[in-house]
């Protein structure tokens, strides 16, 4: 107590053009501390909740898609089909890229060959990455014949090269 009291002391005994500028710092800092130490992590919060939030939504269309596959599978007793056979392998990868809800992530798509083509992904989530590769090569008959795949800055996120084949 008996500090507050000196340094209200102290406050009194400046000028008046003093103590406006001792006022006017005081405010700023604290205002600088609330951005710091409240608003700042509030937003890197909240902005990582969304990003949370969006890869968990593309997981789910995910599910919703395999369990609608699963259904067919199981009503036609287990027999995988293979599908779309006759259409250009570029055209399957990037209807199943969206299904798979990894479209957003697609940098490029190109044909190599026939029955080839090459995929580039940036910033993709892995886990669905690797469900859309099992589902391609499942039902699809398209198999990866070169992978480069790297970390990208996120948390389960990854930039991917992809060449495919289809035997």
């Amino acid at each position: 107590m008996e500090q507050i009291e000196a340094l209200k002391q102290w406050y009194r005994s400046l000028p008046s053009r003093e103590q406006i500028m001792v006022t006017g710092t005081t405010v700023f800092v604290l205002i600088t501390l609330f951005y710091v130490m409240v608003w700042e992590p509030l937003h890197i919060g909240l902005r990582d909740q969304q990003a949370q939030i969006k890869s968990q939504t593309e997981t789910l269309a995910w599910m919703q898609q395999t369990a609608r596959e699963v259904k067919a599978l199981q009503s036609t007793g287990g027999a995988v089909k293979i599908r779309d056979v006759n259409k250009p392998v570029t055209l399957v990868i990037e209807q199943s890229l969206a299904v798979a809800g990894l479209k957003q992530s697609v940098k490029k798509i190109e044909s190599s060959g026939s029955d080839g083509a090459r995929v580039t992904l940036d910033d993709a989530s892995f886990n669905q990455v690797l469900i859309w590769l099992n589902t391609l090569a499942t039902y699809n008959n398209i198999q990866v014949i070169s992978a480069n795949i790297e970390r990208s800055e996120k948390d389960g996120r990854a930039d991917v090269r992809l060449s495919f084949q289809r035997p």
